[in-house]
């Protein structure tokens, strides 16, 4: 059976998975860690865990492999521009790799790989205009545009994360000031939850006070608290919410979408995130934009990234 091999590539692993063209996984997955410390380490050890899907997933005859990787992905020249998380800065990966496996590499960059995914097998499918944030450690996005995935004149196109939402606010890795990553990823929700901690009502039993002595109060963390009702967590993940509502409003406008899909880790809070970037929304942004357009929750977890990657893979070798 013919396939390709998906790839999503990050800072922490490497899951790979065979992918039919309908977007289908048709095995379980294949993870191994990423190794980060170099550039040639960290390619050498790519090199190694997709020789190892290679073989493991060898009786589908896999005939290319599709690669989502976050950064700037210069499609053109199938290089790396930059990366947040891993060691590359200009590499041509997809040629690297080509030369040491003798398959077809295809190289995305991940937000636009899981937004393809959501459009084709996710909450998304059959719609033709839509947005994708995935608010994580950082904030990425996506862009589809009348069906195709809009990269840009550089293949830099969707660094979504980087609107700004508050003129001369908190100054994000990129240089600016008051980008939306920093108030609306999972970093800036620990934020929201420290700068309530030892508070007698938002955090009656000091529970926050006590992670944030420790070192301990994370984004994960946060959103944990939120969802089981804990006032400073919940008030933190509303702040939060407020400041997403501020992005939507922007994209809502700019582009008028049928939807827009929010990923990551921070998007397990659910309505609790959902519901009140809605209402600010309904509220703020402009007519008819703002009643055209759907602002739900992704729907393939983790896989996104993978399943895109194969599926842009598809496109390229048919």
């Amino acid at each position: 059976m013919s396939v390709v091999l998906g790839v999503d590539v990050g800072g922490t692993k490497v899951a790979v998975g065979p992918v039919d063209a309908s977007g289908a996984i048709l095995a379980p997955l294949l993870q191994e860690p990423s190794v980060v410390s170099d550039t040639e380490s960290f390619v050498d050890g790519l090199v190694e865990t997709l020789r190892g899907a290679i073989g493991q997933f060898g009786s589908f005859e896999p005939k290319a492999i599709g690669l989502a990787c976050a950064g700037t992905v210069d499609e053109a020249r199938r290089l790396v521009v930059t990366s947040p998380n891993l060691p590359l800065r200009r590499v041509p990966l997809a040629e690297s790799l080509q030369a040491s496996l003798g398959l077809q590499i295809v190289l995305e960059n991940d937000a636009n790989a899981a937004l393809l995914a959501e459009a084709t097998v996710g909450v998304a499918a059959g719609l033709r205009d839509v947005i994708l944030l995935t608010l994580g450690t950082g904030v990425g996005g996506g862009i589809l545009i009348n069906g195709r995935l809009y990269r840009g004149v550089g293949g830099g196109a969707g660094e979504l994360g980087h609107t700004v939402v508050c003129g001369g606010g908190e100054l994000c890795r990129c240089g600016a000031r008051g980008c939306l990553e920093m108030y609306a990823s999972g970093r800036a929700l620990a934020r929201f939850a420290d700068e309530r901690a030892g508070s007698e009502v938002e955090d009656p039993d000091r529970v926050l006070a006590r992670m944030s002595e420790r070192h301990r109060l994370d984004g994960r963390t946060v959103g944990r608290l939120a969802t089981r009702g804990y006032p400073g967590a919940l008030s933190a993940a509303r702040e939060l919410a407020i400041w997403l509502g501020r992005g939507l409003v922007s994209l809502v406008n700019a582009f008028n979408p049928e939807m827009i899909v929010i990923g990551g880790g921070v998007a397990d809070l659910g309505e609790i995130l959902l519901e009140p970037a809605r209402g600010y929304v309904r509220e703020k942004a402009m007519s008819p934009n703002k009643d055209q357009v759907q602002i739900v929750q992704a729907s393939l977890g983790n896989s996104a990234g993978m399943v895109g990657a194969g599926l842009v893979a598809w496109e390229v070798c048919g």
